[in-house]
């Protein structure tokens, strides 16, 4: 059903950043093809990384020729990337790799950029995630093609889990934000040590010497929520990585990391990672796959 052709403006081998060359056809003006895939390409830093989207008005230019004479393109990972320099992406839906997102909602606030679904498709764009989403999305181009039949079969053939169809379980719940308020810092370091403990804002405040209200606006300013906010993700983020890692009880997992009611707890915890604390254990805990 498919033939595969490595393309590139230039039409040389192209290096691939583990050293492997591959041979590539030269960009044609009037060749049309039917689906292009924008793969995932080397990220070596955000100043590095603007510079080579930046020598892609070529492609970018050639990519946008190809969609608007019908044809479909795909992209993952950091490949979403190249796909958003072409400005097709603008207004639409999109997703990327999780760690960039900041990233790429500086670069591209016209895309309507939805981290928590592992593929998006708008308008023959489709993108996927990070770098192994490329699984699902090529079971999307199957499907879009051939026809849910033999996009069914090949999932089943090459054991690609089709359900998992959302990131959120796991995107970080703490954001790594870098600031320089030193009273945020040290509030991070408080809670980081009195995590078990029954926190209250005033409490933290008075250990700080600043206003509740001091503390909440400098708070918000440097990570974008609040302390109290902040102290759930991290319980919420050690109770993961007991889930991952532990034998423990969820009861005696939601004690140890602050909150007496496992009930709520469980609430919380499928609130916000978009499961309940069991079926995280049974999907992601370490050695359940052997």
């Amino acid at each position: 059903m498919f033939e595969w052709r490595f393309v590139s403006p230039s039409g040389e081998p192209a290096v691939a950043s583990n050293g492997l060359s591959l041979q590539t056809h030269k960009l044609g003006p009037r060749e049309r093809y039917d689906l292009v895939f924008v793969p995932s390409v080397h990220y070596g830093g955000h100043r590095q990384f603007d510079k080579l989207l930046d020598r892609q008005a070529d492609a970018c230019s050639w990519l946008v020729g190809q969609w608007r004479a019908g044809a479909w393109v795909a992209a993952n990972c950091t490949g979403t990337f190249i796909l958003a320099q072409t400005g097709l992406l603008d207004g639409r839906t999109a997703t990327t790799t999780w760690w960039l997102e900041q990233q790429f909602r500086a670069k591209y606030p016209q895309v309507d950029l939805q981290l928590r679904s592992v593929l998006t498709e708008s308008d023959r764009l489709i993108c996927a995630g990070a770098s192994a989403s490329y699984l699902l999305q090529t079971v999307r181009v199957i499907e879009r093609f051939c026809g849910p039949l033999i996009a069914s079969q090949c999932a089943k053939a090459m054991l690609i889990d089709v359900s998992q169809t959302s990131q959120i379980p796991y995107l970080p719940l703490l954001a790594q934000r870098t600031h320089s308020d030193s009273l945020v810092h040290r509030a991070q370091h408080w809670l980081q040590s009195n995590m078990v403990k029954e926190a209250r804002i005033g409490e933290l405040a008075r250990a700080l010497s600043v206003s509740d209200r001091t503390l909440i606006r400098r708070f918000r300013t440097a990570l974008d929520q609040t302390p109290l906010a902040y102290l759930q993700d991290l319980r919420l983020e050690a109770a993961r990585a007991l889930l991952e890692t532990s034998a423990l009880s969820i009861e005696e997992i939601a004690g140890q990391v602050g909150y007496i009611d496992t009930s709520s707890f469980s609430r919380l915890f499928r609130e916000r990672v978009g499961m309940s604390p069991g079926t995280y254990r049974s999907r992601l805990q370490v050695g359940s796959m052997a």
